[in-house]
């Protein structure tokens, strides 16, 4: 397959994060999803299903950032992250052509501690306890 001159991707260099009415701008990475129960019917007289059902849906995520936006979120929180009500976050993508494509993550931090090692710029991550996944959504 040849690589398309006009066909850039979208990037993490292209996303932006904001929360709390902010640009998180040391965010390393955000991580989330959702799942959906399924389930496989079976009926008298069949050994294959015969139909399937879904059931809930379940959202997850993590974020990891780094020391400093970690720190200035504590200190908002009055040291607790965890005590933060639930909040969306934004991540928003935009292509060479303008192309916009926005995530909300409803949550708040189920999670809260350090990292400490001897990397440059340290960081940790964080579980988030996810509400709701809004995927490509209009602002």
């Amino acid at each position: 397959m040849r690589l398309r001159k006009d066909g850039k991707a979208y990037d993490g260099g292209d996303a932006i994060v904001t929360a709390l009415g902010q640009i998180w701008d040391e965010v390393s990475e955000i991580d989330y999803g959702s799942e959906m129960e399924h389930q496989a019917n079976y009926s008298i007289g069949s050994r294959e299903a015969t139909s399937w059902s879904a059931g809930k849906v379940s959202h997850n995520g993590t974020i990891s950032m780094l020391m400093k936006q970690a720190v200035a979120l504590e200190k908002a929180a009055r040291g607790n992250l965890l005590n933060i009500k639930p909040f969306d976050i934004n991540v928003t993508f935009t292509d060479e052509y303008n192309e916009v494509v926005n995530d909300t993550i409803t949550c708040k931090f189920a999670s809260m501690g350090r990292t400490v090692n001897t990397d440059m710029g340290l960081s940790r991550q964080y579980n988030l306890f996810v509400l709701y996944n809004d995927y490509n959504n209009i602002l």
